[in-house]
This record gives structure tokens, C-alpha cells and sequence, in this order.
């Protein structure tokens, strides 16, 4: 069963990658309720000001016919003003009291209708408190003495003022009005009803009314409270993130699958790539060595040939001593030649070296003596430098010869072609490391090719393979040593090999 498991970078990247999606989505959905809500409350406003400007159009109609029934009585107490006081009180119960003022009368009289006991005489307020209206028809509206409502007063005819009491929360349904409004009429800036919403709103939004009612311009504001519940359903939220992180995680899983097999795929491409190279290695590598086994061979091989060949002269002229002596040096030429080839099988199949621990003087004087008849000859003057002291040094002695020979012969190539040719074979001890100084009086190395001269296959001879220094360094690798050149007026080849000391030498 797959496992849908990612990096936890990855992981990181989806979450913060969800969140932001959410954000973005949560945002974008509470805009659109909020939107929409608005345009509930557009809605709701324009029916709440339709009711509103319908019942002030009563109250006007109202006090025109009440006017137009006092003008016709020449009494302000008739009976039948009673009777039209109290029915409209009854049906419409928010106008709670009706009033006339007869100002003409030397004692100015009050009448109260629409109560069971009317029409009684009411206390008459001060004139000046009344509003001073010039012309018969003019009204004035007041906000009441009585908590929550307001006056309307319209002259009727000079001397008598008509006042009717309007109960302002009356006017606004609260059971109609759903719970995230809230309603607030004004008259300018006292409130006259209030009307709170019972919703916990994190946002509001108001519109704000003035009624086109010249005798009662009142101020409406309605306002919508919207809840995190409203703006952010739950029921559309939860899905909603759900699915975002259910999608996102998808997604993230099968690139970070994606990027996985990609890079499964670039490593197998990478192996194969290893794989041939290393086989193009082990192929060069053997091509190496067989050309290094005949590079190395052609010494004791050249050796045991001109001892033969001495041999069988000495045998014509019957001289067994010299016979003797040729195949002498041809066992141990013989016994060199397969030393030879063993180190060189021991190096193809990358065993260890054999080590021991030998006396570095009798290890050079041994390798010297294999080609000091070849230099006399050759009339190259060989100079010996030991060390001061007795230094032992844990080597494969013949690979050790082997890389010694090798390096001397190369010195013997390069100071040949001049007027007196000379190598210097010196050991000294630093510290705890043997070095063996190989050097000549030749034109040394061009500086800028000391860097390859260990290179396989690299050579400045003619008729040179390039293999016997990067064979040679290879070999005193195995030794847990290095082998380094520099120009010191000719070319000098450094070996540096672990070593102990002892005050004395070999006599």
C-alpha cells in the first residue's frame, strides 16, 4: 500500500502553500456574504422606508380630516371630534393622544380626545412654548416630553392649534425586523426609538434615511450586524479547507514523487555512467600494466641476454669462471624478472604489498649496484650520498629497487646529452620520514609540465610509454609513501617513506 508521506520541506512548502490558498479563499468567501449582504440590507432599508413613509402619510391624512372637522365645529369639545379621536386611536395605535389649543379665548382652553372620558379639559401649556405658526395648515414637529415619541403641530385656523402624539417605537416592527439589524429613528439629533440587533457582529454596515415627509422629517438608520458564523459558514468552510487540503497535498505528493523518480533516474543514469567508466579504467588500467610489465621486464630480460651471450664466449675460450659467474647473474636476474611479474599480479588484483622492515642503506646500495655497470658504460658518473645516521624503512623491497632503478634511469636519459654527466642518489631523515633525494644535472622539467609528469601514458621522451612514473608512484603509495619532483638546476625525484632511526650503520 503506497504511503502518501513527503520531505518535511515539502510538507512545510504544501501548509504554507494551503494556508495562503485558504487565506485567499476565506477572504474571497466573506467578501461575496458580505456583498450579498449588503444587498439584504439595501432590500431591507428600501421595505423599511416604503412602511415608514406610508405610515407618516397616515398621520398626515389624519390631521388634515381632524383639521377639517374642527374648522367646521364652532365648539373645540364636540362630541363628534370625540368620536373620530377615538377611532383613530383604536386603529392605530401608535398615535396615543390628540390635542386642540383654542388661543383666541382670554383664558386659553386645552381639549384632550380620544381617551374613554373624553373630551377633557387639559392643563394649557405656556403660549410661548407652543411653536409660533403664522399661516393656517403650517406644522411643526417636536420631540415629546414623553420618553420615545414626538408631536406633530398643525394650525388650523388662527386661534386654534391641533397636536397629535406619535409613539415612535410603534412605528418600526420589531418582530418583522430579523435579529443582525438594527433600527434607529431620529428626530434631528435626539433618537426617538432604538432598536438593537442581538447578533455578536464582527463587521456593520449602515444606511442612513432621511423621510421625504415635509411635516415629519424624520432620520432613518438601518443597520446589519454580520456574524463570523454568517460571513464564514461552517458548513461551506470546513469542505472548503478540506478538499483545499486534501488537493494541495495531492499535488505536492505526486511532484514530490515526480521529483524522486526523476532523481532515481538521474542516479541510475549516473551509476551506469560510473559503471562504464570504471570499466573503461580497468581497461586502461590493464593496458597500463601490460605495457609497465614490459617496460620493467626489459632490464632483467636485457641482463640475462648479455650474460648468456658472455657465457658462450667464455666457453670458446674455456674460461668456466666467467661462465660461472654469467649464470649467476642469470638466476638472479631470472629470480628479479619473476619478483617482477608477482609484484605486477599482486598490483592488477590490488594486493597488499609485502612489507618488511629493511635497512635503507642496503636497500639502495643493492638497487645501485644493478645499474652501476650500465652508467659506467654509459660514462654517467653515479654519486652516493648516505645518511648520517642508520634509518630502517618498511618497504617492498623489490618494488622499492624497482621505482629506485627506474627513476635513476630516467636521470641517466635526461643528463646523458650533456658534457659531464652526473646523478646524485642521496637519504637523509626528517623527522620521522626517510627521503631519497634522485637528481641530475639535466635541463630539468618544464615548469609547467611538473603537474602531469605522473599522468599515465604522459612522457617527454621520444620513444617514452610514459607508465614507469605513475607505476613508480603507484608502488610507493602501496608503502604508505609519496613520490614528488622538482627542478634543482636538473629534475629531482623525492621519495618520502615512514621510517625509524638508529645511531649506527651497516660496516
Amino acid at each position: 500500500m503506497r504511503r502518501f508521506f513527503v520531505a518535511p520541506q515539502q510538507a512545510a512548502k504544501a501548509f504554507a502553500l494551503w494556508f495562503l490558498i485558504s487565506a485567499a479563499s476565506m477572504s474571497m468567501l466573506a467578501a461575496y456574504d458580505y456583498q450579498s449582504g449588503l444587498s439584504a440590507l439595501s432590500e431591507r432599508s428600501r421595505g423599511i422606508e416604503t412602511l415608514l413613509a406610508e405610515r407618516l402619510a397616515q398621520h398626515d391624512a389624519h390631521l388634515t380630516a381632524f383639521g377639517t372637522l374642527i374648522r367646521m365645529s364652532s365648539q373645540t369639545s364636540a362630541p363628534f371630534l370625540q368620536g373620530l379621536a377615538e377611532n383613530i386611536i383604536a386603529r392605530y395605535p401608535r398615535i396615543t393622544d390628540i390635542a386642540v389649543f383654542d388661543l383666541k379665548a382670554e383664558n386659553p382652553q386645552s381639549w384632550n380626545y380620544g381617551s374613554v372620558d373624553g373630551p377633557r379639559p387639559i392643563s394649557a401649556p405656556p403660549l410661548d412654548t407652543l411653536p409660533h405658526l403664522a399661516n393656517a395648515g403650517e406644522t411643526e414637529i417636536r420631540p415629546s416630553g414623553v420618553k420615545h415619541s414626538y408631536d406633530i403641530y398643525k394650525l388650523v385656523v388662527p386661534g386654534r392649534m391641533l397636536r397629535m402624539r406619535i409613539n415612535a417605537d410603534a412605528l418600526l416592527d420589531e418582530q418583522q425586523i430579523p435579529a443582525q439589524y438594527a433600527l434607529t429613528l431620529g428626530l434631528g439629533q435626539s433618537v426617538l426609538s432604538s432598536l438593537e440587533n442581538s447578533v455578536s457582529a464582527v463587521l456593520k454596515a449602515s444606511n442612513d434615511l432621511t423621510m421625504h415627509n415635509q411635516s415629519q422629517p424624520l432620520r432613518l438608520t438601518v443597520t446589519r450586524g454580520f456574524g463570523l458564523a454568517e460571513l464564514l459558514p461552517p458548513q461551506l468552510v470546513v469542505p472548503l479547507l478540506a478538499a483545499l487540503a486534501a488537493a494541495i497535498w495531492l499535488v505536492t505528493y505526486f511532484r514530490y514523487a515526480n521529483d524522486e523518480r526523476r532523481r532515481q533516474e538521474h542516479r541510475a543514469e549516473l551509476l551506469e555512467k560510473d559503471a562504464k567508466l570504471a570499466h573503461a579504467a580497468l581497461v586502461n588500467a590493464l593496458g597500463e600494466m601490460a605495457s609497465g610489465i614490459a617496460h620493467e621486464l626489459a632490464q632483467p630480460i636485457a641482463a640475462i641476454l648479455a650474460q648468456s651471450q658472455a657465457a658462450r664466449r667464455a666457453l670458446t675460450i674455456a674460461r668456466p669462471d666467467i661462465v660461472e659467474k654469467a649464470l649467476e647473474g642469470n638466476i638472479r636476474d631470472a629470480k628479479r624478472a619473476g619478483d617482477i611479474l608477482g609484484r605486477m599480479r599482486a598490483y592488477i588484483s590490488g594486493a597488499a604489498a609485502h612489507l618488511e622492515e629493511v635497512s635503507l642503506f642496503l636497500a639502495l646500495s643493492d638497487a645501485v649496484r644493478l645499474i652501476e655497470a650500465d652508467l659506467a658504460q654509459r660514462n654517467i658518473e653515479l654519486l652516493v650520498i648516505p645518511a648520517s645516521e642508520e634509518i630502517t624503512v618498511t618497504i617492498d623491497i623489490i618494488s622499492f629497487q624497482q621505482v629506485v632503478l627506474n627513476l635513476i634511469r630516467n636521470a641517466a636519459d635526461a643528463a646523458a646529452p650533456g658534457a659531464d654527466p652526473r646523478i646524485t642518489v642521496s637519504a637523509e631523515h626528517e623527522r620521522n620520514e626517510a627521503v631519497i633525494k634522485i637528481a641530475d644535472n639535466g635541463p630539468g622539467i618544464d615548469p609547467s609540465l611538473l603537474d602531469r609528469v605522473f599522468e599515465p601514458f604522459f612522457t617527454t621522451k621520444q620513444d617514452g610509454m610514459g607508465l614507469g612514473l605513475p607505476l613508480s608512484s603507484r608502488l610507493i603509495e602501496k608503502m604508505d609513501g609519496s613520490l614528488s619532483i622538482r627542478n634543482e638546476g636538473g629534475a629531482c625525484f623525492m621519495i618520502r617513506l615512514p621510517s625509524g632511526a638508529s645511531n649506527d650503520l651497516p660496516r
